[in-house]
């Protein structure tokens, strides 16, 4: 999807391959995690036609619609969530309900060390589902080649169906449009071309649900793992895995999001994220204490298992010293406006064992990063960066 949203659509069998026609920006590593909880916006989110056909719109937690789809819902983080609707249709194959649509931050040429997932969380409302019969939405995650060019998509779709006595049915192809795909198709035959289906789900609990695409390195073959998980729990409600056949050589990082049919009136969704499945944070700098004396800092942390994973920090004041020893734990969370890192391990402080704590902000361009440690022996240190720098990708 390029600046004019101009696009062709080709065919091959039940295959739907999206290109666009407009001049082609080049495609590289984006340099962040993309994520957005429409806490502040909707952007990196876009209609999909130039009319404003298809729309995106934030609403509160909460929010009532007059008691239409997922009517006066939480969202399912925050204070606000975005609403959905798609262009006008009839619900058949001649017409489908072009939904918006993510860049997830910028398209890219580079299949990231590790791989990555994109991921939304999507409101069903079985309630709603059991007096509107084959309503549908498809949730396309495609990825790109290693030129920057469209390789292939990847879709969730789900239906309505009261005659199941409510619910949805979900499936996970590379097919999307009514003409294209079906939520309910069991693939029957064993004549069928490989990686077109599986056998569907059927959801019959209203609430938010986290659909999550896996873009990894299967022995030097792309594979895509489809997952559904109940956003509330974290429980598993579906896995899917489909191996396309694309050496990993050829394959490159991340193309758009795409609501490819979006026939739902105000469909929920929160919690848009794009991300490697390995990340890395480096730091090194200075910061304040409250008795105004010096800091200094550095840290390397490789989710991957990067054998130099360090943290040290150094009172100029006091002389006082901490080395970290072990990194236990690292959890790297995305935000509207920064990245985070929390590693919690052990070290040596003036020599002595103690447990740490270090926390990491990177606010950007925005503001100045942040950077905390705290040890079980009472010492603790936080402030903005008065130089240096903090990477959390």
């Amino acid at each position: 999807m390029e600046n004019t949203q101009t696009m062709t659509r080709v065919f091959f069998g039940l295959g739907l391959l999206a290109a666009f026609l407009a001049p082609h920006a080049r495609a590289a590593a984006p340099p962040a995690p993309f994520f957005n909880g429409f806490e502040k916006n909707t952007a990196g989110w876009f209609d999909i036609t130039s009319g404003g056909d298809g729309t995106i719109t934030r609403q509160p937690s909460g929010y009532s619609n007059g008691g239409g789809y997922a009517d006066k819902i939480a969202s399912a983080s925050g204070n606000w969530h975005a609403r959905l609707t798609g262009d006008p249709c009839d619900h058949t194959p001649a017409t489908n309900c072009f939904g918006p649509f993510t860049r997830w931050g910028g398209y890219s040429s580079t299949f990231p060390s590790g791989g990555y997932l994109t991921q939304v969380d999507i409101y069903l409302d079985v309630t709603w589902s059991t007096t509107h019969p084959d309503y549908r939405f498809d949730w396309d995650s495609s990825i790109n080649d290693n030129t920057g060019m469209f390789l292939q998509d990847y879709v969730f779709n789900a239906g309505t169906n009261p005659a199941a006595g409510g619910g949805f049915f979900v499936n996970a192809s590379t097919n999307a449009t009514r003409s294209a795909a079906f939520p309910e198709n069991p693939c029957p035959s064993p004549s069928a071309p490989p990686n077109t289906c599986r056998t569907p789900v059927l959801i019959t609990v209203s609430g938010w649900y986290t659909f999550r695409h896996t873009f990894r390195n299967n022995a030097g073959s792309l594979a895509v793992d489809f997952d559904i998980l109940q956003q509330s729990t974290g429980a598993s409600v579906a896995h899917w895995t489909i191996v396309p056949g694309h050496p990993i050589s050829g394959v490159g990082g991340n193309r758009y999001g795409w609501f490819v049919i979006e026939e739902i009136p105000d469909l929920p969704i929160d919690n848009s994220l794009r991300t490697g499945l390995c990340h890395q944070a480096d730091g090194d700098g200075e910061v304040q204490g409250k008795d105004s004396s010096n800091h200094h800092f550095h840290f390397h942390k490789n989710s991957c298992g990067g054998t130099d994973d360090n943290l040290s920090e150094d009172n100029n004041s006091s002389g006082s010293h901490f080395q970290s020893t072990s990194m236990n734990s690292a959890t790297f969370t995305p935000d509207d406006d920064n990245q985070t890192v929390t590693i919690i391990g052990t070290g040596l402080h003036n020599g002595l064992p103690v447990g740490f704590t270090m926390i990491a902000i990177d606010n950007g361009a925005l503001a100045p990063a942040v950077f905390s440690l705290i040890l079980t022996d009472g010492y603790s240190i936080t402030g903005s960066l008065t130089s240096g720098s903090i990477s959390v990708q």
